[in-house]
């Protein structure tokens, strides 16, 4: 999602769908946190960033390593500069998702994004996700339960077609 979905209450309803949260920052007044990048991700005594490495399922938490430039710091070995940076996603989960933002992970999913988006609007045009007018939830469920299974059902069977005309004219 764009940054125009970036508020809490989302972020905590995909948390608790055990969804990947792939929503850019919005910073929204906010003013920039002494210790840590753009991307929230830690940064050392000489302002370089922690690399994002990992996620660990279990624990909810977010692994930074240290930075490439701090193996040849004199602060290396100082109680200053730590090797692993571990934050949980609770403490604040606009800022941290797994996996970490700015990391080539996060900016791959988040590339899919305008993939995702003309498939919804298609849905939306095509498909009348936007004029759902039943009264109970349940029916509005149904409805929105069948779309996407007709139409990935539609795109399955408009690819086999397709594959089996380019294997007839190979073959022809």
């Amino acid at each position: 999602m764009d940054a125009g979905y970036a508020y809490e209450a989302i972020y905590k309803q995909l948390y608790r769908m055990k969804a990947k949260v792939i929503i850019a920052y919005n910073k929204r007044k906010e003013r920039e946190i002494l210790g840590f990048d753009a991307y929230f991700a830690p940064t050392c005594v000489r302002e370089h960033s922690y690399r994002y490495d990992s996620f660990d399922e279990k624990y909810q938490t977010l692994k930074y390593t240290q930075p490439n430039e701090c193996k040849t710091c004199r602060l290396a070995h100082d109680s200053l500069c730590q090797k692993v940076y571990k934050i949980k996603m609770e403490t604040d989960l606009r800022k941290y998702s797994a996996p970490g933002q700015g990391s080539g992970a996060w900016k791959n999913l988040y590339n899919k994004r305008p993939a995702v988006e003309r498939v919804h609007a298609y849905l939306k045009e095509f498909f009348q996700l936007k004029n759902v007018r039943y009264r109970t939830g349940k029916r509005a469920k149904v409805h929105f339960d069948l779309v996407p299974l007709v139409y990935n059902a539609s795109k399955l069977a408009a690819d086999r077609i397709n594959r089996q005309r380019k294997e007839k004219s190979k073959a022809a």
